[in-house]
């Protein structure tokens, strides 16, 4: 494949200091894949600058100098530590210089211009990556702090001369809405990306299509925007072209001469974000033709390895997985998850390994942060827990969810235990990341797993308490509730529970001894609950809930109040986020309406509102209980 001619100009007015580093920069840029040319407007005052250019011309066969004509010594623009101040003169006379390369890229045929700033320090893989962007014009990211002690700022925009929001033109917006969309865009920029912008400038890769298509930075006089690159970005959208940023890689601005001791700690960070750690995403699968293909779509730019562990598919699950990936293995079936996950994670070679089953995603807004993740991520970190997303109000709110290590060192040799509801053993270093993992199922509950157990105790295996535990969900789950309260008592009963699955059981068995009407023994096993641990807001709302059954509204009160104060427990343990949000709230407003009480019924539904507002039964409260109030 031929290699792409890039040139890469600048009109030069600097400072030596500062020029001398972004030289530099320029020769550590990675050029394997590319040809280089470059091509320098000298419009320096110092001397000192013009001898570092040529000092650079002479080190190298592809450079070219020229002297800006319009140098006349009283149009410099004046930088300090405060500040750079420019006169409407200087902006279009460096509007002509950056035009005059645009026409030398385009006389000589480049494929593509890189117009940088000489106060810019680049990223080695800045130039492979915009490249590698394949977009006729891009940016590569950089911050600045405009004066000093203030917030740093993209110099990239999404409207106007520099808005950081969008807004239809017939739209209206209050302040606390523009400041939110401007923080998610700023949060946006942070992670690594490409993505698409109103404005940009500084540092930016052309393409022959755009430069033939008549971008340049000339002055378009009916608009009164400062700066030539807001024009050459009004022109560039004129003629149909998208404006990009690409923020895998931010270039270091030496806005002031003190930034100059900033660079060593840049590139520092530099090198440690060049160092992407690589991720093989290893599944098990059967039958998932319905979920396969958006799970494996969802991963786009996370995996870096796909392998597929099938365990006997009679469907189309493995043409499926041929359009992501070659590395499909076939594994006899021997009723032993851990065992068909072991030999998936045999097959790894990447840095990490990732698991998912085929019915998970990864929502768009948990792919840019995983992304981000990969550059992120510390040396040393033997595994990263995940929350894990696995129910959903009407409205698409997370209900429940818990956390689990997904993402685990590959040299660490972690290993899956048990056959059914298996875990992976990990230790070492574990990173708590938001990143989650989103639960979609798409098919009935089967009795698969509670065969398995079934066969395993027909055969007299024995079970570690664990298992017990698990066991009986699968009984409760079918309905066997005698026996799953059999199976939860034996489990309690070893005391070799964790925390959170000895909770989970006397709930579960208050569950089943609701199902079999023993109002007395659900009562006992909820309050059983506060053997192991502080009272959870999700046992003191089923607390609650016995007593408004039974129409005690003053004791399901106190349970809900309870509720209402007791912070969620940091856990990798299940989550109910209602009982520790709008739950309690709600049900409150019921019992003080069945007590006529409706000030604190409509106290308690305003706040369940703040936490979900498109809840349709708090507002359909909201509105009975203001007819009441003012009637």
């Amino acid at each position: 494949m031929e290699r792409r001619r890039v040139l890469i100009g600048s009109p030069v007015q600097q400072k030596p200091a500062i020029l001398r580093e972004f030289l530099l920069s320029l020769t550590e840029l990675n050029v394997e894949a590319v040809t280089v040319d470059y091509l320098f407007i000298d419009d320096n005052v110092e001397e000192a600058s013009g001898e570092l250019l040529k000092q650079f011309e002479q080190e190298r066969e592809n450079v070219i100098i020229r002297r800006s004509c319009e140098n006349t010594g009283t149009n410099t623009y004046v930088t300090n530590e405060h500040t750079h101040i420019w006169k409407e003169e200087q902006i279009w006379k460096v509007a002509r210089l950056k035009d005059s390369l645009i026409d030398h890229a385009r006389e000589e045929d480049y494929d593509y211009l890189f117009l940088i700033d000489s106060d810019l320090v680049l990223h080695s893989l800045t130039l492979e990556q915009l490249v590698q962007a394949d977009k006729d014009i891009i940016a590569n990211i950089f911050w600045t702090r405009w004066q000093p002690n203030t917030m740093e700022m993209p110099q990239v925009w999404l409207q106007d001369e520099y808005q950081l929001f969008t807004k239809d033109r017939a739209g209206s917006m209050n302040d606390l809405e523009k400041n939110e969309r401007t923080a998610q865009f700023l949060q946006q920029l942070r992670i690594p990306g490409i993505y698409e912008v109103g404005g940009l400038g500084a540092c930016t890769l052309i393409s022959r299509k755009a430069l033939m298509q008549g971008v340049n930075f000339q002055e378009i006089r009916n608009v009164s925007f400062w700066g030539e690159d807001r024009h050459f970005c009004i022109r560039a959208q004129a003629l149909g072209l998208q404006l990009y940023v690409d923020t895998h890689y931010p270039a270091y601005h030496i806005y002031r001469e003190s930034e100059l001791s900033g660079i060593a700690s840049y590139k520092k960070k530099s090198f440690e974000r060049s160092r992407c750690l690589t991720i093989s995403l290893c599944m098990i699968v059967k039958n998932e033709e319905g979920s396969l293909e958006r799970c494996l779509s969802s991963i786009k730019d996370i995996a870096d390895e796909i392998i597929i562990v099938d365990t006997g598919s009679t469907d189309r699950t493995k043409r499926i997985a041929e359009q992501f990936t070659n590395k499909i293995y076939d594994f006899e079936w021997i009723d032993d998850f851990a065992a068909a996950r072991n030999y998936a994670f045999s097959k790894a070679t990447m840095d990490y390994i990732l698991w998912l089953d085929a019915d998970d995603v990864i929502e768009e807004k948990d792919r840019k942060q995983f992304i981000a993740l990969k550059y992120s991520l510390a040396p040393g970190v033997d595994s990263v827990s995940m929350p894990y997303h696995l129910a959903f109000d009407a409205q698409g709110h997370v209900v429940q969810s818990l956390r689990r290590n997904r993402l685990v060192r590959r040299e660490r040799n972690f290993i899956w235990i048990g056959a059914v509801h298996e875990y992976l053993a990990v230790g070492g270093t574990i990173h708590h990341s938001s990143v989650a993992i989103t639960h979609k199922k798409d098919k009935e509950y089967s009795d698969r797993n509670l065969g398995i157990y079934r066969k395993r105790w027909e055969r007299g295996e024995s079970f570690t308490a664990r298992d017990l535990y698990y066991y009986s969900n699968e009984l409760r789950d079918h309905r066997y509730y005698e026996e799953a309260i059999l199976g939860y008592e034996e489990f309690l009963a070893k005391q070799e529970g964790w925390i959170e699955d000895n909770i989970a059981a006397c709930m579960k068995l208050a569950d089943c001894y609701g199902h079999l009407y023993e109002e007395e023994q659900r009562l006992k096993s909820l309050l059983r609950t506060f053997e192991y641990d502080l009272p959870r807001a999700e046992c003191c709302c089923r607390l609650g809930d016995l007593y408004l059954e039974k129409e005690e509204y003053a004791k399901a009160i106190e349970w809900y109040k309870l509720a209402t104060t007791l912070e969620k427990p940091v856990t990798m343990g299940m989550s109910d986020h209602r009982a520790s949000t709008w739950l309690p709230h709600i049900q409150l407003c019921v019992c003080y309406d069945r007590l006529g009480q409706y000030e604190k019924a409509k106290y308690h539904n305003d706040i369940g509102l703040s936490y979900v507002p498109d809840h349709p039964g708090m507002i359909y409260n909201k509105q009975y209980l203001e007819r009441i109030l003012t009637a």
